[in-house]
């Protein structure tokens, strides 16, 4: 018996630590753009062991004004698609994007947005309208020209994309296929902010910590009590 709940205590110490890390790990992200809360939904099982799932809050963030002409947010439950360097696709709600040194327009971690997007060498302005299309106008009077676009692509199930860390999503059986989203729109010049909520992540720490010091109180109490009843057969 006494075995049991020092094993049961002692693994749902560890599931609260899994849960702390899911935590830490939004802290360290708040002022992520584009990045999504992530939760680990927990709850006891007939055996009185906590169990829990994974979940990533897509509720939209805050949108932020740069003033960059590269930055884009995203208003509704679209991602932006980037091709990796091992030519693969990932998406992303970071839209802090950059130029690199062959004039084409790149995420923050270097990969080409979209089927790539290449701006010339003598550009003045440019300009990304709400449905994605890129202009440019080469002279401040001179009329813009279209030199690309950027689609923006929604799942039927987010919750169920791959995250590959830096932000980035990868396309799973359980996100389904992309689908071409024209319902979110692009607005340049700003940026979502992490829709991480400080306070509540502070009372979930505090939550936590109570719990993983009520378990380990839990195994030391069996503890001393298997070592009194052995010393009492002694």
């Amino acid at each position: 018996m006494l075995d049991h709940i020092m094993q049961t205590a002692a693994f749902n110490a560890t599931k609260q630590f899994e849960s702390l890390e899911k935590v830490s790990q939004n802290v360290a992200n708040m002022n992520t753009y584009g990045f999504k809360n992530v939760r680990f939904d927990q709850y006891l099982d007939a055996s009185n062991q906590l169990n829990g799932t994974q979940r990533e809050d897509y509720a939209q963030g805050s949108v932020q004004v740069t003033g960059r002409p590269l930055d884009v947010a995203i208003e509704g439950p679209g991602f932006l698609p980037v091709t990796q360097p091992d030519g693969t696709t990932a998406y992303t709600r970071d839209g802090s994007l950059a130029l690199n040194a062959d004039g084409y327009i790149v995420s923050n971690r270097g990969d080409i947005v979209g089927n790539g997007i290449k701006i010339p060498d003598n550009y003045q302005e440019v300009l990304i309208d709400k449905t994605g299309d890129v202009k440019v106008k080469t002279t401040a009077k001179s009329d813009p020209f279209k030199v690309g676009h950027i689609d923006l692509v929604r799942f039927n199930n987010p919750e169920g994309l791959q995250s590959i860390g830096y932000n980035k999503l990868l396309m799973s059986d359980d996100s389904g296929q992309p689908i071409v989203d024209t319902d979110s729109k692009i607005k340049q010049g700003n940026l979502e902010r992490s829709n991480v909520n400080v306070f509540y992540q502070v009372d979930n720490i505090l939550r936590l910590n109570a719990s993983v010091i009520s378990n380990f109180r839990i195994v030391k109490f069996s503890d001393d009590l298997y070592r009194q009843a052995v010393n009492l057969r002694q």
